[in-house]
């Protein structure tokens, strides 16, 4: 929605004041339009949360700003609450920049994030990659969006044996502890192998023979072709394995044209080999 310059106003004064701390109402422009911008995420929030019909109620700029507020304060306490669940079991496999991000940061995030004077503020950077992007948001709806896809990654990634995940890794990168890269997406790519021939995830290593019988469903494929095997090849791991989740049917799906596209190219050049590594 848009709205007048006359009716924010009221709400950042408002706000400015208690900034500081009804002392004194003279802070920096700087500041006036960071407050300026508070309070609009907050009715960015109101309106991405509710019904056309119900954002056309007769309600006051200052009712949605403050209902905004309350559904950010909600969103905070369910960032906290995944976090505190995924925390129990987390694990990352050694990877310091997944540690790091999520063990370290997510803390920093709860701890600093403001939702009165500076919802608008990420706080954190997001160096551990993902199959989505959330760029395009900041603030808590970021970090909300951010946590869950990790959830889903660590229940992926909880369901294999921790010696085959990390088997896995060390074949891809035998430095991966330090790399900045999806490692869901490393062992997706190789449960494709697995998926496309039935061979059982605790029978690691591909043999010769394998190799040729993963290059049969993929010969001949175009790469659109290739992208939607690679997608029912999921589907039915999920199926069966993840109880049809399609919040996570969803998220992996998200990464199927970056495993097409190394499939595509590997299996052109007899290469497989370097794609399915375990």
């Amino acid at each position: 929605m848009d709205y007048q310059m006359e009716e924010l106003l009221p709400i950042v004064s408002e706000l400015a004041q208690k900034y500081a701390g009804y002392e004194s109402t003279s802070i920096t422009y700087e500041k006036a339009q960071s407050l300026m911008e508070a309070v609009l995420f907050c009715l960015s929030e109101y309106n991405n949360s509710y019904s056309n019909s119900l954002i056309q109620r007769d309600i006051s700029v200052k009712e949605q700003y403050n209902i905004g507020a309350e559904l950010l304060s909600e969103k905070v306490e369910n960032i906290r609450k995944i976090f505190n669940k995924i925390s129990i079991q987390f694990e990352d496999f050694g990877v310091k920049c997944l540690y790091d991000t999520v063990q370290k940061g997510i803390p920093q995030f709860l701890k600093w994030y403001d939702i009165k004077f500076c919802p608008q503020n990420t706080i954190l950077t997001f160096d551990y990659p993902l199959f989505i992007d959330c760029s395009s948001l900041t603030g808590a709806d970021a970090v909300y969006k951010y946590i869950r896809a990790i959830q889903t990654e660590q229940k992926f990634l909880g369901a294999f044996d921790r010696n085959y995940v990390m088997s896995i890794l060390e074949k891809y990168n035998s430095e991966y502890r330090g790399m900045v890269e999806n490692i869901c997406g490393i062992v997706l790519t190789n449960i494709i192998g697995h998926v496309a021939i039935k061979k059982p995830f605790n029978d690691t290593g591909f043999l010769y023979e394998e190799y040729l019988q993963i290059s049969k469903v993929f010969a001949g494929k175009s790469f659109s072709d290739i992208e939607n095997i690679v997608k029912e090849l999921i589907k039915k791991m999920v199926s069966k394995f993840y109880e049809n989740d399609m919040d996570m049917l969803e998220y992996l799906c998200c990464e199927t044209n970056n495993i097409a596209v190394r499939i595509f190219t590997a299996n052109q050049h007899g290469q497989l080999s370097k794609v399915f590594v375990s």
